[in-house]
């Protein structure tokens, strides 16, 4: 599982978090250690030598071992012990003196004193021994408090350090959603381009890091602009020009047509084919014209009307059946768009199945309530071979025929047109090909009532 840039650079953050925090808290337990156990250490001892003297004194004195070490002050809950003549004495019941450790008493006859660390039991003690005259002093000093304290310390530690994680996170994740965010707006305007809004421009921040970048940006996208209105003019203005001469052509054929009966075959045969020829190109012309104007100057004139009506204005235009025409319930189904721009969408759709995909077979009209907005399907189906696979990311563009298309009379601006009416009225424009053989061309439209409550 490969993870996107934003959580890669979370994750990143959140582990320079962790490991500095844990390198801070791993070295700050370890000195506190140090200096907690060096500091209980050398408050024992000078406890233990001091109570030693005590005791010795009072021994010195003639008292019995009880008394003196009944005379030592309780600090705490250390818990002296003495050895007097073979004989343990103690003032308390917690370590028995038969626990202490044999290196502890050898150490400190032959040094005079000792200390060391031990377990007894669950618990860790501090012993410290101190030779006398008339025996050894020794004082046990629990570290249970001290152990505790460290423990919790640690745990705490710990938390800060996986909290400081978590945060390093948060902080990763803000951080790339400032430095990404330009980026992002560089992503949706270029998508806004690549729909068909040239005019789109990216604010400048007065960033001195940013800003050239946005400049640059906006003038890919004025010089984008600037040529493809170069591109539709000149278009408009050879179709403008070509249709007077075309006018005076399609007139002459008209002409020659009437009289055609008085003509020999080999001329009848001639201008038939002229006038075909001729029909063609005044409707490639037409096309072109529509091209050129669609997104320019002419304004969307929208109304909320049914979609069933376009669909049988459609196919009355063309002379077909009403019978094509299937609807999944008695539902009126309702649409908010330009009718005109809508009709010629569906109409190109038809007259692309009868010239190219043998003929339309069907005009589905469903509506779709799982979605959000609930959409109206607008489905045209013909009884062609198909489109394969790899001729339907490019069969939308301008002079685009299939290969395997019954007729190639046509001039390939019909679904280019379709398809730029479609995005001009926001409605999606599809296609699939349907089992056994077949094409469908599918129209997705948000009803009219999901259109009005998003303009609220």
């Amino acid at each position: 599982m490969r993870f996107g840039l934003r959580a890669r650079v979370a994750l990143a953050f959140g582990l320079l978090s962790l490991v500095i925090a844990g390198a801070v808290a791993g070295a700050t337990y370890g000195v506190a250690r140090w200096y907690l156990i060096n500091q209980r250490e050398d408050a024992a001892i000078t406890r233990a030598v001091l109570d030693s003297r005590s005791v010795a004194a009072s021994l010195t004195a003639g008292l019995t071992p009880e008394v003196a070490l009944g005379q030592v002050p309780s600090v705490g809950t250390s818990q002296p012990m003495v050895q007097v003549q073979g004989i343990w004495y103690t003032s308390g019941v917690t370590i028995p003196p038969d626990a202490l450790p044999n290196s502890l008493l050898s150490v400190t006859a032959k040094d005079g004193g000792a200390q060391q660390r031990t377990t007894i039991g669950d618990e860790q003690y501090l012993l410290v021994a101190v030779q006398l005259e008339t025996g050894i002093y020794v004082e046990v000093f629990p570290l249970r408090e001290l152990d505790l304290g460290l423990t919790i310390g640690g745990w705490l530690l710990i938390v800060q350090t996986l909290l400081a994680g978590i945060v390093g996170v948060f902080i990763g994740r803000y951080t790339f959603a400032k430095v990404i965010r330009p980026l992002l707006r560089l992503g949706a305007g270029a998508r806004r381009i690549a729909s068909g809004e040239f005019s789109t421009r990216i604010p400048l921040t007065r960033d001195p890091d940013l800003d050239p970048i946005a400049a640059s940006f906006n003038g890919m996208a004025e010089s984008v602009q600037s040529r493809i209105k170069r591109e539709q003019r000149f278009s408009a203005n050879v179709s403008h020009e070509l249709r007077s001469p075309l006018t005076a052509v399609v007139g002459t054929v008209e002409l020659l047509e009437r009289n055609v009966d008085d003509l020999p075959e080999r001329e009848q045969r001639l201008i038939g084919t002229l006038q075909a020829q001729t029909a063609r190109m005044s409707q490639m012309l037409l096309d072109l014209l529509e091209i050129s104007r669609i997104g320019n100057d002419d304004p969307l004139l929208k109304e909320t009307v049914s979609v069933t009506t376009l669909c049988l204005d459609a196919i009355h235009v063309r002379g077909l059946s009403e019978e094509l025409i299937h609807v999944d319930d008695s539902q009126e189904h309702l649409i908010t768009t330009d009718t005109r721009r809508f009709e010629r969408i569906v109409g190109n759709l038809i007259d692309n199945a009868n010239r190219h995909g043998g003929g339309v077979t069907a005009i589905r009209i469903s509506r779709v309530t799982q979605s959000d907005p609930q959409c109206i399907i607008v489905e045209v189906e013909d009884q062609g071979p198909g489109i394969p696979t790899d001729e339907i990311p490019r069969l939308f563009e301008p002079f685009t025929r299939g290969g395997d298309a019954k007729e190639t009379a046509g001039a390939g601006l019909g679904l280019a047109i379709a398809i730029e009416q479609a995005q001009l009225l926001g409605v999606e424009l599809r296609v699939e090909n349907v089992e056994p053989k077949g094409a469908r061309f599918v129209i997705e439209i948000p009803v009219a009532e999901a259109l009005e409550e998003q303009h609220e």
